[in-house]
């Protein structure tokens, strides 16, 4: 196989996929698993007035460009930023603010619709995995196994995958690669949205690891990471290794196989914060109101009893002991502007109280996400906590050559 020597489960049947055509093509191309589904997204189906309401809010936006080029310098949430940034920030705030979950899944698309949109951008083949539990792992370029990135991408438990998620692991892997020499493998979970709620989207991690695993790749070189809700996602994985759920299907693998992998990275993890409406949001992107809505929707069909497995606030003393036998070392970022700023601090601190080697990094004038929106408003110039990744997943990495 391309770029690597990864041993593929027989159920995965292979085909060379042209990007650019999206047909069958020549050997020479990089291989994929068959995919007979095409979306894991749940698909509103909007009655009348959602409908008038979010084409209404659709049509402001252009109008709402307008002034923010004409004034948007001067508003908190510029913060020195360049224009196309600013834009681009101001516009996904006005969005967030004006639609509900609905609207937002209408417009928004799928997971895989966003990574096959990458595919194309980048005329990268498209490497794709069915699992169970109704979910798949799409590779960033081949299905590289020396050292692989797990990861799990932000969005609410409402949004999918954005092209420039994917576009900010492409770039880590070429950092990488130019650095230090090392092949990255980067896979990306499709998980599901609301209305899917806990455990769904921990056992669809479940099954990505499992799946991983099963091509050989030991966990010491597996790294999980996470943005916003995806960083939540990795959580729930912890809170399950330590405190097994009993909600977890039981073909999942035993939570006494999970350990010993390379590291954790969460980068702005949300993690419910109770508190978050009372947060002022002027300089981030999301807003707060925002949050506490798929807060409550997300905790709205879960057991009380389960909350500490989403958010760690409300977990008893002592939640994260043991962690140190689940990932070698761990990264937090944050944003010292962004709405979860506190909340990321606190589950910092309720970490490092379990596990020695636990950094936390938070970027003055940053916001939620900052290093990914940069990539979204188009900036070529690498993030300050995109050098910081990289930097920390070289280092984690080598660490267990």
């Amino acid at each position: 196989m391309q770029g690597s020597s990864a041993v593929l489960p027989p159920s995965c049947r292979l085909y060379a996929l042209n990007p650019t055509q999206g047909s069958v093509h020549t050997p020479n191309t990089a291989l994929v698993c068959a995919s007979p589904l095409t979306s894991l997204a749940n698909m509103p189906r909007l009655n009348f007035s959602e409908s008038v309401t979010m084409n209404l809010t659709l049509l402001r936006i252009p109008f709402f460009l307008i002034y923010v080029s004409l004034f948007g310098r001067w508003s908190k949430r510029a913060n020195g930023r360049p224009l196309n940034r600013i834009l681009n920030d101001e516009t996904a705030y006005f969005v967030l603010a004006h639609l509900s979950v609905r609207q937002l899944q209408a417009v928004s698309g799928s997971t895989f619709a966003g990574y096959v949109k990458w595919t194309k951008q980048r005329k990268i083949s498209q490497v794709v995995d069915d699992l169970e539990n109704d979910t798949r792992l799409m590779w960033v370029g081949p299905r590289e196994t020396e050292h692989v990135v797990l990861y799990c991408h932000g969005g609410g438990f409402v949004g999918p995958l954005s092209d420039f998620q994917v576009e900010f692991w492409y770039r880590m892997q070429q950092t990488l690669l130019k650095s230090s020499g090392m092949k990255l493998g980067v896979a990306l979970l499709q998980y599901s949205t609301y209305p899917a709620s806990f455990p769904t989207q921990l056992n669809q991690l479940l099954s990505a690891v499992q799946h991983i695993m099963s091509m050989g790749v030991p966990a010491s070189k597996i790294c999980f990471a996470g943005d916003s809700a995806g960083g939540n996602v990795v959580l729930q994985l912890v809170g399950h290794i330590l405190h097994p759920s009993s909600l977890v299907a039981p073909q999942s693998p035993s939570p006494t196989q999970l350990s010993g992998f390379a590291g954790i990275c969460l980068i702005s993890p949300w993690t419910l914060p109770a508190d978050v409406r009372e947060v002022d949001d002027s300089f981030d992107l999301v807003p707060s109101n925002c949050l506490g809505l798929w807060r409550d929707t997300y905790l709205s069909t879960m057991p009380e009893s389960h909350y500490p497995y989403v958010e760690p606030d409300v977990a008893s003393q002592g939640w994260f002991d043991g962690l140190e036998n689940i990932a070698r070392r761990i990264l937090i970022t944050a944003g010292r502007n962004e709405v979860l700023c506190a909340s990321i601090i606190r589950l910092s601190t309720a970490m490092e109280k379990a596990h020695r080697d636990v950094r936390l990094d938070v970027q003055d004038g940053g916001v939620h996400c900052d290093a990914m929106f940069d990539i979204g408003a188009k900036s070529t110039t690498p993030h300050p906590v995109e050098k910081r990744v990289a930097d920390w997943l070289t280092e984690t990495f080598k660490l267990f050559v």
